[in-house]
């Protein structure tokens, strides 16, 4: 799973905002990945983390598919599978706006807030299983700015029992 692109929109002066985050999932190899419905069981969470802290975090997120095709079953290839998560201004820790959580440490010299998603299905264990991944976990993991592992305690979700990490980002 990557983050395609990240931002914060808003309808006018008098409206929070909301950051929106578009991304994808592919399966890594020939065979489709066949995800359940809805993505994510419960959702995906969402966090972000500056450099003071954690400025927002939200969990059991609905996501919008980029085409929503007919069946029980989503799938990720050959085609990676895209969708788009909404995160309301309501999801921010107080004292920090969408807008602030996406441009803030943009400039040379800044630390950048970190961006970091999560999305669980039981079938990403089995399709990792079926490919010889010994620790084959059933949770993907994009983090923004991209690295091998998510930055300053991103992906530190309530649910899981250690930090997020995806199998495919460690090799």
């Amino acid at each position: 799973m990557v983050v395609l692109a990240y931002g914060c929109s808003s309808d006018g002066a008098d409206d929070p905002g909301r950051i929106t985050i578009d991304l994808s999932i592919a399966p890594g190899s020939s065979t489709p990945l066949l995800l359940g419905r809805p993505l994510g069981g419960r959702g995906a969470g969402v966090e972000i983390h500056g450099p003071d802290g954690i400025v927002m975090a939200v969990h059991s997120m609905p996501v919008t598919l980029g085409t929503d095709p007919p069946g029980d079953e989503l799938e990720a290839g050959p085609a990676p599978l895209g969708f788009e998560i909404v995160v309301p201004a309501a999801a921010m820790c107080p004292g920090h706006s969408p807008r602030d959580a996406v441009t803030e440490g943009v400039e040379p010299g800044e630390k950048a807030h970190t961006l970091t998603v999560r999305v669980r299905d039981p079938a990403v264990a089995r399709h990792r299983t079926a490919h010889g991944i010994a620790d084959a976990g059933d949770l993907l993991v994009a983090s923004w700015p991209p690295g091998p592992e998510p930055a300053d305690g991103g992906g530190t979700f309530p649910d899981d029992d250690t930090p997020a990490r995806s199998a495919e980002a460690t090799g």
